[in-house]
């Protein structure tokens, strides 16, 4: 008996069940679907980086281009090497501007290298201290007054 045992075990060790499955396809999604909501995270990121970014440097650009452009002679400016100066000559069709940094020395300058016109920034400086010191004296006025 135990060479028939060995026999069905053997052909038991030998035999592989095979089970019948049951293939089920997979769901498919659209791909261009998939595609577009992969895209909203980089349009969004983009859209911050426009407002944050790019669209304030826009307007300061535009701001300085202005400022360049309405340089008149007589008025005191700043360049971004630091020098101080008042404007003597200035060419529309030229790129340049002549400043007097001093008594009969005069240097030709870019006009791009305009930081600000510190006339202007005075005029605009005082007639905030006016307007601050009319109010003031108003209110001191109208306790006065009362």
């Amino acid at each position: 008996m135990s060479t028939n045992g060995q026999d069905s075990n053997a052909n038991n060790n030998d035999t592989i069940e095979i089970q019948e499955t049951e293939v089920v396809p997979v769901e498919t999604t659209n791909s261009l679907q998939s595609g577009l909501t992969s895209l909203i995270p980089m349009v969004l990121i983009f859209a911050v980086f426009y407002f944050l970014l790019l669209r304030p440097q826009e307007k300061r650009r535009k701001e300085r281009e202005k400022l360049v452009s309405e340089v008149k002679k007589g008025e005191e400016v700043l360049t971004n090497s630091g020098i101080y100066g008042i404007v003597t000559k200035v060419s529309e069709s030229e790129p340049n501007i002549e400043v007097e940094i001093a008594k009969d020395v005069r240097i030709k300058a870019l006009k791009s290298a305009i930081v600000d016109i510190t006339s202007r920034s005075k005029d605009v400086a005082v007639k905030k201290e006016d307007s601050k010191n009319n109010k003031k004296d108003k209110k001191v006025s109208g306790a006065k007054s009362s």
